[in-house]
C-alpha cells in the first residue's frame, strides 16, 4: 500500500490520480506465477487500482459512490504539509487522469472490504500459526512479539485487567449473556430506547431536547473491591450530537431486600463537557472513561446518572445516544 501511495504521489501530488499507459496491464504479475510477487494480485487492473463499480455498494449507501485512495489519505490526515483535492465535480481531477480505488478498502475510505478483512485475517491467523509452529520445533517464543500500544497499558498484566470487564450492560444483545441496559426505575427523564436509523437495527438511550436537561441513572452491581473503573458508551457522530455530563455516586455496598441504601454516597465523581460530536465524517460507537484508575470512584454498588447540556450554537441537534455502561477493576499507571 504505501509502495502504491509513494508511486501516486510521484505521478499526481494533489489528488494521486494516474494515467493508465502509467500501469502495467497484468497487475504486476508476469507469464510465470512461479517467479511473480504474488501478493501483488490483491492489487487488481491497473496495477494497484481498480475501477469504482459502485453496483458492489449496498443500495443504501450507494448514492456516496466509491472513495478514492486521495479521498482515504485526507480523511485519515497523513497528508500534514498540504490540502488534497480529490472531488472531480469540482474540477479537481487532471485531464486524461483517473482516480485510483483499492479493493482492500471499503467505499466510505474508513472500513476494509471482504478483501481487506481477509488480508487481516490471515496476518492474525499466520501470527499464530506461527508461534504455535516455533513452539513445536523447541523455540522460545516472546511474549512481546506484537508491541504493547502503551497508552492503553504499561505492561502485559495491566493490559489483562484493563481488557477483563466484570459487567457489560448493552443496549442490544451482542454476546450470548445479555445484561440489558435499563435504567432505575423512575430514573428517565427525557431519554427514550429506540433505533434512529434507517434500518432501524441500532438501539440506544437517546436525548435529542435542545434545551437539554434531560437525565437518566443507571446502576452497576459488583462485589465490594477497593477499586472499579466505570465506562460509558455513547454514539460519536459528525453532525446533530450533542453535550453531556456524568455523576458517579459510590455506595459500596447494594440496597438490601426492601431497596434501600445509604443515604449518602461514599465519594461523587463527576465529569462534564463530553461531547458526541467529532469531526470524523464516521458514525461509531465510542467507549469514554469516567472514573479514574488511580482514584477509587466505584467500590461495588454505584450509581451513574448522564444529565445533557443544551444545544450549542452553530449545531443542529442536540442528540445523546448511551449504549452501555460497563465496568472492570482498577489498574492505575506508571505513567501517571
Amino acid at each position: 500500500f504505501w509502495n502504491l501511495i509513494h508511486t501516486l504521489e510521484e505521478m499526481d501530488r494533489e489528488s494521486f490520480t494516474f494515467s493508465k499507459d502509467q500501469w502495467l496491464v497484468t497487475g504486476g504479475l508476469s507469464g510465470n506465477t512461479n517467479s511473480a510477487n504474488i501478493s501483488s494480485a490483491v492489487f487488481t487492473y491497473p496495477h494497484g487500482c481498480s475501477p469504482c463499480q459502485p453496483e458492489h455498494i449496498i443500495t443504501q449507501f450507494r448514492h456516496g459512490g466509491c472513495k478514492s485512495v486521495c479521498t482515504f489519505m485526507e480523511r485519515s490526515s497523513i497528508m500534514h504539509d498540504r490540502k488534497l483535492k480529490c472531488n472531480a465535480k469540482e474540477g479537481h481531477i487532471p485531464p486524461d487522469r483517473y482516480k485510483c480505488f483499492i479493493p482492500f478498502f471499503a467505499h466510505d475510505a474508513v472500513h476494509p472490504s471482504a478483501v481487506g478483512h481477509a488480508i487481516a485475517k490471515d496476518f492474525i491467523v499466520h501470527t499464530m500459526a506461527s508461534a504455535q509452529r516455533r513452539l513445536c520445533d523447541g523455540e522460545r517464543v516472546k511474549k512481546d512479539v506484537l508491541p504493547l500500544t502503551t497508552f492503553v497499558a504499561d505492561d502485559f498484566h495491566q493490559l489483562k485487567v484493563r481488557g477483563d470487564y466484570l459487567v457489560v450492560k448493552d443496549v442490544a444483545r451482542v454476546f450470548t449473556r445479555w445484561d440489558k441496559l435499563k435504567p432505575i426505575r423512575g430514573e428517565a427523564d427525557g431519554f427514550e430506547l429506540y433505533a434512529d436509523d434507517q434500518l432501524k437495527q441500532r438501539p440506544g438511550w437517546i436525548a435529542t431536547n435542545p434545551l437539554g436537561n434531560s437525565t437518566i441513572t443507571f446502576s452497576v452491581e459488583l462485589p465490594l473491591h477497593e477499586c472499579y473503573v466505570v465506562y460509558i458508551a455513547i454514539l460519536r457522530s459528525y453532525k446533530g450530537m450533542g453535550t453531556f455530563g456524568t455523576q458517579v455516586r459510590d455506595y459500596g455496598e447494594r440496597p438490601n431486600q426492601l431497596g434501600e441504601k445509604p443515604k449518602r454516597p461514599k465519594k461523587i465523581t463527576t465529569k462534564d463537557g463530553i461531547d458526541g460530536l467529532w469531526d470524523a465524517p464516521i458514525s461509531v460507537w465510542s467507549d469514554i472513561q469516567i472514573t479514574e484508575d488511580n482514584i477509587p470512584g466505584c467500590t461495588g454498588y454505584c450509581e451513574i446518572s448522564v444529565i445533557t447540556n443544551p444545544m450549542k450554537d452553530r449545531r443542529v441537534g442536540n442528540k445523546v445516544k448511551i449504549l452501555t455502561i460497563s465496568a472492570r477493576k482498577c489498574s492505575p499507571t506508571k505513567s501517571k
